[in-house]
């Protein structure tokens, strides 16, 4: 009886130390799953927006008329030569590599001149020597995917150990752009209107660099340039654009905006034809959430 009872009491802590290394176990395992789940490494989704001010400069020459009806300049044959301060809004949704650029803009402008030679606007005879007044209203919206597939520096994102990053990628987009054209003398008016759908592809490179461990005032500095090719599937031809600029962040998610762009379009509705070029600075600020 003394045997078994010492038997039992030697088997019962082998069998407790057992249970305790299996709950252990589980323990461990469970705690490497949760750091499994804490250590996800999916991109952050970000989002930018930059409103601002294009100063902009109306170029580029139209017709209106049957036939071979002259191409006039629109700044200095139709006298739309004053730089305009044109709203336009940016905005970056971004998840690494990936992101989509939304940008708007909308303008007026008008002027007036002199007639030099003969010429024809629609119905409206130009005679050297006749006043006239013009006006150019545009309204435009774009957005466009872009992928970064190289970055031949530093990696997604700024750190201590990669304070440089560039990255090279293609781009695609599709833009709406909506234009109104008038001409009037002292008893005639022609107005036309018109809204063209335009689709490129292209090319966008961004540098940013870490100014933090230089400068106490300034988070990081961020390069970009694009250029793109496409045209007007319907009513139009040919188009590019261009463009590029610094953004100088003072925080991690505020910055001012500097850059430019250019936008050329080559349009047409029955006998009207335009093909403005639309270029100048863009000057904004930049919030990064």
């Amino acid at each position: 009886m003394i045997q078994s009872f010492l038997w039992i009491a030697a088997v019962l802590p082998l069998q407790a130390s057992t249970t305790t290394v299996d709950d252990q176990t589980t323990g461990d395992e469970a705690r490497g799953q949760q750091q499994t789940v804490l250590t996800d490494e999916t991109p952050e989704l970000t989002f930018e927006f930059t409103p601002g001010v294009w100063l902009m400069r109306l170029r580029g020459d139209a017709s209106n008329g049957p036939g071979n009806a002259p191409d006039l300049r629109l700044d200095t044959q139709l006298g739309l030569t004053d730089l305009v301060p044109a709203f336009r809004g940016e905005a970056i949704i971004a998840r690494g590599d990936w992101s989509v650029r939304i940008a708007g803009s909308t303008f007026n402008t008008s002027g007036s001149t002199t007639a030099e030679e003969v010429s024809r606007w629609g119905s409206v005879l130009l005679t050297p020597g006749l006043d006239f007044t013009s006006s150019f209203d545009m309204s435009y919206v774009a957005a466009e995917v872009r992928w970064r597939a190289w970055n031949p520096l530093g990696k997604e994102t700024l750190t201590k150990e990669h304070p440089v990053r560039l990255g090279v990628g293609p781009n695609a987009g599709v833009s709406w752009l909506d234009i109104d054209q008038s001409l009037s003398t002292f008893n005639q008016t022609v107005s036309n209107g018109h809204a063209w759908w335009t689709v490129w592809g292209g090319v966008n490179m961004d540098f940013e660099f870490d100014m933090s461990r230089f400068v106490s005032w300034m988070d990081s500095i961020r390069v970009h340039a694009l250029v793109g090719v496409g045209g007007t599937p319907a009513d139009g031809g040919l188009m590019w654009q261009a463009g590029g600029g610094a953004q100088f962040f003072f925080t991690p998610n505020i910055a001012a905006s500097i850059g430019y762009r250019y936008e050329k379009y080559t349009l047409e509705d029955g006998d009207w034809k335009v093909n403005p070029n639309f270029q100048g600075l863009f000057i904004g600020g930049t919030i990064r959430f």
